[in-house]
């Protein structure tokens, strides 16, 4: 039906092709003015999973600084000079700063006078603010006479030193020093311990390295505007180098230069990478397809999917992850297989109406399975993974329905150029599938990967992930040994709604670390809560002040610091400044005041953004001791610990395990969805196990190389799944096809999937020469699942194709039939096994007469047999008994058509002795209790054995043989060997002929499958020695009995086959051939059951039959399921219709029947039966009838020329309904 839509939406363009691409044009047009308009978001946090355990760590992440600065590490070489240090470091930022200004917000390390006398003043205008109990105790013992007395003494000497000038202001504002007292606290905004200040930069203490922080103005993400800043630092580095040659140098590290770095080095490998793939890409289509616009149509349906799946995003979302986009490229591979699929269906076959009726199902099945799956990914909470599945679902749709449509008219064949095989013709046309050693080792590799797959792990360490020069881990390794390489960082964010809550944790944050760091549980930390305290706190400590400064202690300290610089010369006004700071009223301060202090970046630790505030805290710990911080601040809801690589390995994993719910929920989806369009479980089987099985080769390959999968590599996974999905629909369709057809159609969609997939590994396996770290992993797991998925869908499916649907030389098999018959031979064998090994030891220990040991023995085989019958309850046992109760020996035989009959033998009594084969007697299953019950194998010869079988009778049993050797393929039974006749004549044994019914039907030869059904015996009136009606010996009795065997069983037959016996055996023909087919047949059946039943029964067993027919075959099976002695030649009407049945199973297996291409070659045929149930005209008809045949059997609508006295006056009518008449010539 959608083919007939899209065909009609074909002819439609064909006739008004201007009309048509005018509205294509406007079309796209509308598509691109409105994808035009869509806002990228590239905020890389969208892509953490966003839910209520991880929304404030969201937040935090967003709004929190985490310093990344670039760090330039200037070092001294032996020969050259610290003041030489301290100039290459002075130059260096004047040149950066000229020419790189705009990228740069500030550059820390050089601390100006101005900037030291500036935070002095702030300090001293808000003394209070920086000091505590321990202070106030060293304040205390500094009020104290001696102690001023020594401290005046202290200034005088200052002040008349050559820096007293410098001082002088400093010691009258505050001759006690509290100022430099408080700025102890400002430690704790400190670079470590290993480094002080020196000649206004920040230097080691060995003075050899001189450290610069740069604050980029630009994200890191911004690698193209970044670069050129990279570059000059670079360029001024160099410079620098040369002209400081052998004495300083300067290299430098940080995340804006690794992200340039990777940006390079990712551009370089796709440029490279990319060239490659795409002239080796074009060389093998233009080769394929002869055409050099082939590759320009192939990419027409991606581009207008993806421009329709951005247009439809705009409508819903307006913004869209930048990141979701490019991820979405890898759909490339997947989009593409729909174009690659058509153009290689009409490069062999140019009928149009062919093709859609071939792939718009299966295109339409792909695009919906690999739409829904993707979709799936909204299940998980991160944007950039909900934007990506509804990109790539519109995508993948998009793309399939424009790949219907438009491909068909840009791609002609022309109709005179013959189809010649190429090179990837022949080898996807080769039957790898058939190779026992492919199959082997993919069966070993399976083996394998249940054991290797478990060895997968997901790297969560993002930075493994980077491309890091030889120049920037060089520079990093320095950097680690010149801070200390044993420690790591990580970062304490307290966070909340107001400034001032935030404030109160944060200091008690400073508190605890402070303690951890005087018990050194902590190497150090950089806090801002001893500079920005709550406001509750600083109240606290002004009023401690005020509480301290009594005015009796102020006039106490003012008296003592008089009296004491009067001896020295002080005048008694000289430090009424600090007079006038004791008496101060003291007002709490806002963070905004602190960014009055400019040599300390108070933005590197508070950030507010939306009434949401953040401060971290940075701590340098052990390597080991993550895990304690984590414990202690683990009981406050707003304290976060950020450890950066722990950070990735939590989001990441979460990533992860959501990635394994989508593989479930992918996975569900698909199954329904294949359901829904097969409505069949087995296809749906044949379809996705192959998934499931590339799935586990691919994982088992990674582990047992030690390949890791990442955030990129398993994003490129969910890529690989979508192509399985591919690759399996159109195998099982192109399977499909040949199934019903017995065209060789299957070698057109592997020749599209080889190609499909030559495109993929050129596109993603190219990058397996690429430098980067990223891309080389997604080259590495892209590489091994789509060989794969290849590989599987190559060689597996169709091996599970014939075994669940079936081919022109097997039965389908549903599910529930191979469950049931694994579950019954398991039991068979298990017991067989139990029977052989343990009863048979048993038999021989246990202190009982061997007479009744193996009556024992005996009752035990019965009842197993007869329970091995049992476990199918969809398989009806009767035996239809006349009195016989094997009280006396005899010879048992029996028609033979399945492994069953031996059971259902075997069910009857417990006395029974069979004649077996050598396979069954020395079997290593069964064998031993074979044995043991003392059957006998044929193969010692039965004139050897007739003292064994003399012995086993005067024991009370009987024999049991199948006289015609081994299996009939069918209800016809074989010739019948002499020896049970011989055995008979020469023990003077009593003949018991039992009919078997049923079991040809059940468990036919050469199947394992235990279909439903019913088996029927019936034992016949013995056969004494004495009766000669069949002969004076045993070689007459042999074709007599056989005769009269064949006789029976045709009565016994008559009496259980009814109209519907073989139904659902043809149904099961027709199941996989179409829905409508499998409808029309099953209603045709059943509604002329009767009148079938009718010729069946009026045609003889071995008549020649000519048929000519507008039906299914239906009729041609009943008649040759029924005799398969019968010879039918017959006509399809339709040609579809004759290449069905010519490739059918019944057709092939049990039946005679020779379909003509026309109905002048079926008239060729001798045949004393003519069956018409097309519509002739009467010139025809009459023809026909001229033949030499004894019946003519009209059906249906040629009942007609039966009212016609002169049609049919050489013949008489033998029978009449209203479908159907049997006329017999005269």
């Amino acid at each position: 039906m959608m083919g007939r839509f899209f065909f009609e939406i074909y002819q439609f363009i064909e006739s008004k092709k201007l009309l048509s691409f005018g509205i294509i044009f406007i079309l796209i047009f509308a598509l691109f003015f409105v994808a035009s308009n869509i806002q990228f978001e590239e905020d890389i946090t969208k892509l953490i999973p966003k839910n209520k355990k991880n929304s404030n760590l969201q937040k935090v992440i967003k709004t929190v600084n985490f310093n990344d600065k670039i760090i330039v590490n200037i070092s001294r070489k032996p020969d050259g000079s610290v003041d030489e240090l301290t100039q290459y470091a002075e130059q260096f930022i004047d040149t950066i700063t000229k020419s790189s200004a705009s990228y740069i917000k500030k550059i820390q390390g050089k601390i100006n006078e101005d900037d030291i006398q500036n935070m002095l003043e702030f300090v001293y205008k808000n003394l209070p603010l920086f000091l505590d109990e321990k202070d106030y105790k060293k304040i205390d013992q500094l009020l104290n006479i001696n102690s001023i007395d020594s401290i005046t003494l202290k200034n005088y000497k200052t002040l008349i030193s050559p820096s007293g000038i410098i001082a002088k202001n400093s010691i009258r504002k505050d001759p006690l020093g509290l100022s430099f007292m408080a700025l102890e606290k400002l430690q704790q905004l400190n670079f470590g311990e290993a480094f002080s200040l020196h000649n206004g930069f920040l230097m080691s203490k060995d003075k050899n390295h001189l450290l610069l922080f740069i604050t980029p103005s630009l994200e890191s993400n911004e690698t193209a505007k970044n670069k050129l800043f990279v570059d000059d630092l670079y360029q001024t580095s160099t410079y620098l180098n040369k002209m400081f040659k052998n004495k300083v140098r300067s290299e430098c590290f940080g995340s804006t230069l690794i992200a340039v770095a990777n940006a390079n080095q990712i551009k370089h490998d796709i440029q490279l990478t990319v060239g490659i793939a795409i002239t080796i890409l074009l060389i093998i289509l233009i080769y394929f397809y002869k055409k050099f616009l082939v590759p320009l149509i192939l990419f027409l349906p991606t581009f207008f999917g993806g421009l329709f799946a951005i247009a439809l995003l705009y409508i819903i979302r307006t913004k869209i992850s930048a990141i979701s986009l490019g991820v979405g490229s890898v759909l490339l591979g997947v989009t593409l297989d729909f174009s690659l699929h058509i153009l290689t269906h009409i490069r062999k076959n140019k009928n149009v109406k062919f093709l859609y009726n071939e792939l718009t199902k299966p295109i339409l099945i792909s695009s919906l399975t690999t739409a829904l799956a993707f979709l799936c990914l909204f299940f998980l909470d991160s944007e950039v993974l909900q934007d990506l599945g509804i990109f790539a679902a519109i995508s993948v749709i998009g793309a399939s329905f424009f790949a219907l449509i438009l491909i068909p008219h840009l791609y002609v064949e022309n109709d005179k150029k013959s189809f010649k095989k190429n090179t990837i013709d022949k080898i996807s046309a080769f039957p790898i599938h058939k190779n026992k050693w492919v199959i082997i080792t993919l069966i070993i590799l399976f083996f394998t990967s249940f054991f290797t797959y478990n060895n997968v792990v997901f790297n969560t360490d993002l930075e493994a992930l980077n491309y890091e020069s030889k120049y920037i881990k060089d520079s990093r390794l320095r950097l680690d040994s010149l801070t200390n390489s044993t420690s790591k960082s990580i970062y304490l964010a307290a966070f909340g709604n107001t400034e001032q809550d935030v404030l109160n944790i944060n200091y008690n944050i400073l508190k605890k670390l402070q303690h951890l760091k005087d018990n050194s549980e902590i190497i150090n930390f950089s806090s801002v809560g001893a500079l920005i305290q709550p406001e509750i706190t600083q109240k606290q400590k002004i009023a401690r002040w005020k509480m301290f400064w009594t005015p009796e202690i102020i006039e106490n300290t003012k008296y003592n610091l008089i009296e004491s610089g009067k001896t020295l010369g002080f005048k008694p006004e000289t430090f009424n400044m600090f007079y006038s700071l004791l008496n101060s009223d003291f007002k709490p301060l806002k963070s905004q005041d602190y960014k009055a202090l400019e040599m300390l970046s108070i933005d590197d630790y508070i950030s507010n953004e939306e009434n949401f505030t953040t401060i971290t805290t940075s701590v340098k710990i052990f390597n080991s001791n993550s895990t304690k911080i984590v414990e202690i601040f683990k009981d406050n809801p707003n304290i976060i610990v950020i450890n950066r690589k722990e950070m990735n390995e939590t989001l990441l994993g979460n990533i992860k395990n959501d990635f394994k719910n989508l593989i479930g929920y992918s996975f569900i989806v698909v199954l329904l969805i294949l359901l829904m369009f097969y409505r069949s479980l087995s296809l749906t089987l044949v379809t996705v196990i192959p998934i499931c099985l590339t799935w586990l080769l691919t994982i088992g390959s990674m582990g047992a190389f030690y390949v890791e999968f990442n955030v990129f590599s398993i994003i490129i996974a969910t890529f690989i799944f979508g192509l399985c999905i591919d690759y399996s629909i159109f195998i099982t369709n192109g399977l499909l096809h040949e199934y019903r057809t017995g065209e060789k159609k299957l070698s057109v969609a592997k020749t599209s999937i080889f190609l499909s997939a030559i495109t993929t590994i050129l596109g993603f396996g190219v990058l397996i020469f690429a430098k980067h770290p990223a891309l080389n992993s997604i080259s590495i797991v892209s590489i091994i699942g789509v060989l794969s998925a290849i590989i599987i869908s190559f060689t597996f499916q169709p091996l599970l194709f014939k075994f669940f649907i079936g081919s022109s030389s097997t039965r389908p098999n549903r599910l529930r039939l191979l469950l049931h018959s694994f579950f019954s031979f398991f039991y068979f064998g298990f017991g067989s096994l139990l029977l052989s090994v343990l009863i048979s030891t048993l038999i021989k220990i246990i202190p009982v007469s061997k007479k009744h040991k193996m009556n024992w023995y005996h009752k035990l085989v019965l009842m197993f047999m007869k329970s091995v019958l049992y476990t199918n309850p969809f398989v009806s046992k009767k035996i239809i008994n006349n009195n016989e109760f094997f009280k006396k020996q005899g010879i048992i035989i029996a028609n033979h058509t399945s492994f069953l009959d031996i059971l259902a033998i075997g069910m009857l009594h417990p006395k029974i002795i069979f004649l077996v084969n050598d396979w069954v007697y020395n079997s290593p299953v069964f064998g031993k209790a074979v044995q043991l019950a003392g059957f006998y194998p044929v193969s010692g010869g039965i004139e050897k054995g007739l003292p064994h079988l003399r012995k086993k009778l005067q024991q009370g049993y009987t024999l049991m043989t199948f006289p015609e050797g081994t299996r009939s393929l069918n209800n016809k039974t074989n010739r019948f060997h002499k020896g049970a006749f011989y055995i008979s004549e020469k023990l003077n044994l009593d003949i018991i002929p039992i009919l078997i019914h049923g079991n040809s039907e059940v468990l036919p030869k050469g199947s394992f499958i235990i279909r439903d059904g019913s088996i029927t015996l019936k034992i016949l009136d013995r056969i004494k020695p004495d009766n000669f009606h069949f002969g004076n010996n045993y070689s007459n009795k042999t074709k007599n009995i056989r005769s009269y065997f064949i006789d029976e069983f045709k009565k016994f037959r008559k009496e259980l086959e009814q109209n519907d016996y073989f139904h659902k055996l043809i149904l099961e023909d027709y199941i996989y051939k179409g829905d409508s087919i499998y409808k029309t047949v099953s209603r045709d059946i059943k509604t002329y059951s009767k009148t079938y039943k009718s010729i069946i029964d009026l045609i003889g067993l071995k008549d020649s039959i000519i048929h000519l027919s507008k039906d299914y075959g239906q009729l041609d099976y009943l008649l040759s399921l029924d005799s398969v002695d019968r010879r039918i030649a017959v006509y399809f009407e339709k040609t579809k219709i004759r290449m069905m049945v010519e490739n059918s199973f019944l057709k092939k297996n049990h039946s005679k029947i020779i379909c003509e291409k026309t109905v002048e070659d079926v008239m060729k045929h001798q045949a004393n039966v003519i069956i018409i149930n097309l519509n002739l005209k009467k010139r025809e008809l009459l023809k026909l009838i001229k033949k030499d045949i004894k019946l003519l059997i009209l059906l249906k609508e040629n009942l007609n020329f039966v009212k016609e006295n002169t049609f049919y006056s050489s013949f008489e009518k033998l029978f009449q309904n209203t479908n159907l008449v049997i006329l017999k010539r005269k």
